[in-house]
């Protein structure tokens, strides 16, 4: 009797947990699929954390993304496990309290852009809520792995993937089938298919979050053509775009350059080239190429700035037939100047070596991209 008690319970948990599993919110799984894979050709970080079975769950992601994940054609993830170094763990959580143990390593290492995931079935764990509210303050793009009711961690990540079950087994079992079908789909994913992989179905919060990368452009005023009635307008506003690329270039240490503005239909405007210190209008078909085959397009399309580390294993970068005869590798930055939803330009600097820029980098270019607005020009030509 005892056996068929125990057999029939293993049966109703079979039976629970498929019905539980042709539940799991796919649309977000696939979302978690396209924002890994951006950080990871972006080289963001990426930080996972958890507590009890949860944490076995998140140094097990971790493993798989470092490890499980590894391509010739695609950069590595910079992942990291806030569980893992108990070192550090437990030092935190002897002199400054348990709910600090994620929040005060991630204090440290956290920048604009990068992902957090946190796993929790109840989505109530102080510490996991307290390095949210962080990374969230730090424009980071917040996920949780969440069961039951979704907690107060559902409500205030920017992606949560919830498994619809109040049993935590349950919950703990298919949170870690979820992570093996990321896993998966970034091992096998195709390195062409970078510009579909971020759909623009993805919930408002998340653009939002991820377009904080740019936040300073983000909150500009609109780069538009400037008034056919006023000719004096028009050629001092080219003379500031004129001006903004070159401190651009000279804040940086860039070698080479390029901004490209749109008009109200999306359409490139004026195209402005900076290289060997010679400033030149640029030809159609060179915007053509970079619009719809370069980094500058991929930003354009993707509305989020890039930081490419090495050209040659970038597959956002155009290469041309100089790139290939002389196998040469460079680093480039490339930031999309926004008015609300709407990408108005977009600011590119190449160095001639890889891996010189850096997140410090990112955010001048950000900063300097609001010289670059009708507000400012209207302001200065007004002066003069």
């Amino acid at each position: 009797m005892e056996q068929q008690g125990s057999a029939y319970l293993i049966d109703q948990y079979i039976t629970s947990l498929k019905s539980v599993l042709d539940q799991i919110p796919l649309t977000q799984i696939h979302q978690l699929v396209a924002l890994l894979h951006q950080a990871r050709i972006s080289g963001n970080q990426v930080f996972i954390m958890g507590n009890g079975g949860s944490a076995s769950t998140a140094s097990h992601f971790v493993c798989d993304l470092g490890k499980n994940t590894r391509r010739s054609d695609l950069p590595g993830f910079r992942v990291i496990g806030l569980t893992d170094n108990m070192a550090l763990f437990s030092a935190l959580a002897n002199d400054e309290g348990y709910e600090n143990v994620f929040s005060q390593q991630l204090a440290n290492l956290i920048q604009t852009g990068d992902v957090v995931i946190a796993i929790s079935g109840s989505g109530n764990s102080k510490n996991v809520l307290r390095a949210v509210e962080m990374a969230n303050e730090c424009g980071a793009i917040t996920v949780g792995m969440t069961g039951m009711g979704g907690g107060r961690l559902g409500q205030i990540v920017q992606l949560e993937i919830r498994i619809p079950s109040y049993q935590i087994q349950q919950v703990e079992d298919l949170h870690l089938m979820i992570e093996h079908m990321v896993v998966s789909a970034l091992r096998e994913i195709e390195a062409d298919q970078t510009e579909t992989l971020i759909p623009v179905e993805l919930p408002a919060p998340i653009l939002q979050k991820a377009e904080a990368l740019v936040a300073d452009a983000r909150r500009g005023e609109r780069l538009s053509a400037p008034k056919p009635e006023s000719e004096r307008a028009a050629g001092k506003a080219d003379q500031r775009l004129r001006k903004a690329l070159e401190e651009a270039l000279n804040s940086t240490g860039a070698s080479s350059g390029s901004l490209i503005k749109l008009d109200e239909t999306g359409q490139p405007d004026v195209g402005l080239i900076m290289r060997n210190g010679q400033l030149e209008n640029a030809r159609s078909e060179q915007i053509s190429d970079v619009i719809n085959h370069g980094l500058a397009g991929w930003v354009i399309r993707h509305r989020i700035a890039a930081l490419v580390g090495s050209t040659s294993h970038d597959p956002r970068w155009l290469r041309r037939n100089w790139d290939e005869r002389n196998d040469h590798s460079r680093s480039a930055i490339s930031v999309p100047l926004m008015e609300e939803d709407q990408v108005v330009g977009v600011l590119t600097l190449v160095h001639q070596q890889p891996h010189r820029f850096t997140k410090q980098d990112l955010a001048r270019l950000t900063r300097l991209t609001s010289l670059i607005t009708p507000a400012a020009s209207d302001s200065a030509i007004a002066s003069e």
